[in-house]
């Protein structure tokens, strides 16, 4: 399984594509054809589309010829699983549409399966980032999108079938989903995309990356082909303005009314909001909520471990070798035994939660888990086997 953004990145590796193409220019990388069998196939999509319960048409869009197709041609009212209606789409009328060349759009898949949800993890966990990812399925070499860019950065996981993409040198400066970059014409676009950088084919296996805004469009083959567009977003600088919005809430200066009629006291009065606003990003409380922000800036994937989490749920440990301190140096982190010059090396992923051990005599092994909701249980019961076997910690 590609639980690691290394392994997903091979063999051009994580450190290179981080250093000299993310943010940068696209990158098209080749792979065995197998490279992503275990995180999209046939057997799996067909599996996925069969659940006609979590479908809707909002998840579930085709296009035909570049053009939406009608969600009253291909889906009906229908319960919705939280109560209320839906569009159902029907996979009669799904189907009869894929027959005349329709892209079929599978939205917010990345939590569908074991594989996708540690994908996508392994993703934000190296991006910093947050990961959803949507699936194209297309054919008989028809456009289902015009010329355009992303508001996001764009990995294009290429699973099956093959497909061209046209990718131009244009690249809108720092898109983001906002009417004023979703409602730009047709004409803009071709106005703006450039020059022709490369047309790039992808089969089974590759990965295509698009930095947000670059300007692209693809077109299917005559069989089938489907890819995953797995979209990632990162902290920017409007959501220090969201952050901000709920600090100077609690200064009665932004609350008060604004001068009207004068325009002396209205400047007196946004320069006084811009002092306060300035101190205010300026305080170190600032500061470190957003450093907080984007060191959590991703989806949760928590996944559950019945009947062995309830099962767990009371168990305890204690620390059981006192002073044994992490260090940490040149990016590596090791555990020191006191008195000694002995040190023990520690995967980084495990870095904070041995940190949050040695913090505590004791803990339960709920604790650890409610601690860190991302990691997964066998993650977790492994580090206290590990942990067990080097005599640090101990059942209690």
């Amino acid at each position: 399984m590609l639980e690691s953004f290394e392994a997903i990145m091979a063999p051009l590796g994580a450190e290179t594509f981080l250093r000299d193409y993310l943010g940068q220019r696209p990158l098209h990388l080749e792979g065995p054809a197998d490279k992503w069998r275990e995180v999209m196939s046939w057997p799996i999509l067909n599996r996925l589309l069969g659940q006609a319960s979590i479908w809707s048409a909002a998840s579930m869009p085709l296009v035909l010829d570049k053009e939406p197709v009608p969600v009253n041609a291909y889906a009906a009212p229908a319960a919705g699983r939280d109560g209320g209606q839906v569009m159902r789409p029907d996979p009669a009328k799904v189907q009869g549409f894929l027959e005349r060349g329709a892209t079929l759009v599978a939205n917010d898949i990345e939590q569908l399966t074991p594989e996708l949800r540690a994908f996508a993890g392994a993703m934000e966990q190296s991006l910093g980032g947050k990961v959803q990812g949507n699936l194209y399925l297309s054919s008989k070499r028809k456009q289902g999108f015009r010329v355009h860019f992303d508001t996001h950065d764009v990995f294009a996981v290429h699973a099956m079938g093959e497909k061209t993409w046209f990718v131009f040198e244009g690249r809108a400066d720092a898109p983001i989903a906002h009417a004023q970059f979703e409602g730009l014409s047709a004409a803009h676009h071709e106005a703006a995309k450039g020059a022709l950088w490369r047309e790039v084919r992808l089969k089974p296996g590759d990965l295509l990356y698009l930095p947000r805004g670059q300007y692209h469009y693809a077109l299917a083959d005559d069989g089938p082909c489907a890819h995953i567009a797995f979209g990632v977003t990162y902290p920017i600088g409007l959501d220090v303005m969201s952050y901000l919005f709920e600090r100077i809430v609690a200064e009665p200066l932004a609350r008060r009314n604004l001068p009207q009629g004068d325009e002396a006291a209205l400047a007196d009065r946004l320069a006084g909001l811009a002092d306060r606003i300035g101190e205010v990003l300026r305080e170190p409380q600032t500061r470190q909520a957003m450093t907080a922000f984007i060191a959590n800036f991703r989806y949760p994937r928590a996944e559950y471990d019945l009947p062995g989490l309830i099962e767990a749920a009371g168990e305890r440990w204690r620390l059981k070798a006192a002073g044994v301190r992490l260090i940490e140096q040149g990016g590596r982190a090791a555990l020191a035994k006191p008195g000694t010059r002995e040190a023990v090396e520690i995967p980084s992923a495990v870095k904070a939660q041995v940190a949050w051990i040695l913090g505590r005599p004791g803990f339960a092994r709920a604790e650890l888990a409610a601690a860190f909701p991302a990691d997964p249980p066998a993650k977790l019961d492994k580090l206290l086997a590990d942990l067990s076997r080097m005599a640090l910690v101990q059942p209690d």
